[in-house]
């Protein structure tokens, strides 16, 4: 296996666990005893330079994972199917050479979910709780559409080029587009906010 690949497996398990600690926190402390949140007090957040730091990494991941996302949607995985009308030894030959170089690109989008789930920690100035939450959900369903995706690039790799197998690439990797799209849109929505929310103070 790929470092580059072992690098995004390990990045979006352990974004999975941290979103599922900020679910079992978030359960916590909206059924603890009315008495005992009292007693707690009402806490403000508490704001860091390093929450926007995060913030601006995770949009940049993310609107690199957009252009990835297209780039394969429109460019390379359509390659497959001219390349298998040249016979399976060229079809195999680019199957392999793609794969090699596309694992080399893969951390980014670890490092997107990995970044989006540390936000639902770090609180940020101007950036809602519930779009972070919508966000991290997304990663969770690219998480989930991913495997798809491989297992069909795994069979044809192993076993040729096959229309079946082409065909559900292209739809789970459409789906995949289409979740990275929409991340990069609510990232842009996030940034958004926080910029305007520094203008407003500097005003």
């Amino acid at each position: 296996m790929s470092p580059f690949f072992l690098a995004l497996a390990v990045m979006v398990a352990a974004s999975l666990l941290v979103s599922l600690a900020a679910v079992v926190r978030t359960v916590w402390l909206r059924l603890r005893p009315a008495g005992e949140a009292k007693l707690g007090g009402v806490r403000s957040p508490r704001y860091s330079n390093a929450s926007d730091s995060l913030l601006l990494l995770a949009v940049a991941m993310s609107w690199y994972s957009v252009a990835a996302g297209w780039a394969g949607q429109l460019v390379c995985y359509p390659i497959y199917a001219d390349m298998s009308a040249f016979g399976p030894q060229a079809f195999h030959a680019y199957s392999h050479g793609y794969l090699s170089r596309w694992a080399t690109g893969t951390w980014p989008v670890g490092v997107m979910c990995l970044s989006w789930a540390i936000l639902l920690w770090v609180p940020t100035r101007n950036v809602p709780k519930r779009l972070v939450w919508c966000i991290v959900s997304l990663c969770v369903a690219f998480a989930v559409v991913t495997p798809f995706a491989a297992i069909a690039q795994d069979h044809m790799f192993a076993e040729g080029f096959s229309t079946e197998q082409y065909a559900r690439l292209m739809l789970s990797n459409g789906v995949r587009t289409a979740i990275f799209t929409l991340i990069g849109v609510l990232a842009f929505i996030a940034m958004r906010r926080r910029v305007m929310f520094k203008e407003s103070l500097s005003a």
